[in-house]
């Protein structure tokens, strides 16, 4: 069996989630572990408590497309346990950041 997950990830290619709000860029890997974090110059118009919130809130969506497509990978290779073997490794999340996928620039919101 281990050899079948090790199949399926080497054939998908790194797992990584990547989200946008408000100037804010976030790529993470599986489990949400930073990979890059890009801020445009409107991103620090709103002062570092809303630029701090702002990459909080990026980053949890970022890690939630990352482990949804590591539980998608481990059911792929192992069938139904994958969506357990993914929880058991901490890769959960939040389906609620997926439901909205509006990864924009809300800038013009703001005034």
């Amino acid at each position: 069996m281990e050899r079948g997950v090790d199949e399926v990830f080497s054939a998908a290619g790194p797992v990584v989630g990547s989200a946008s709000a408000d100037g804010v860029t976030v790529e993470v890997g599986i489990g949400g572990r930073l990979r890059s974090v890009k801020l445009t110059p409107q991103a620090l118009r709103y002062g570092a408590a809303a630029l701090a919130e702002t990459v909080v809130a990026t980053a949890a969506k970022a890690t939630a497309k990352a482990n949804q497509r590591a539980q998608q990978l481990y059911t792929q290779a192992l069938g139904r346990r994958g969506e357990r073997v993914a929880e058991g490794l901490g890769l959960s999340y939040d389906p609620k950041l997926l439901e909205a996928d509006d990864d924009f620039d809300r800038d013009w919101t703001r005034g």
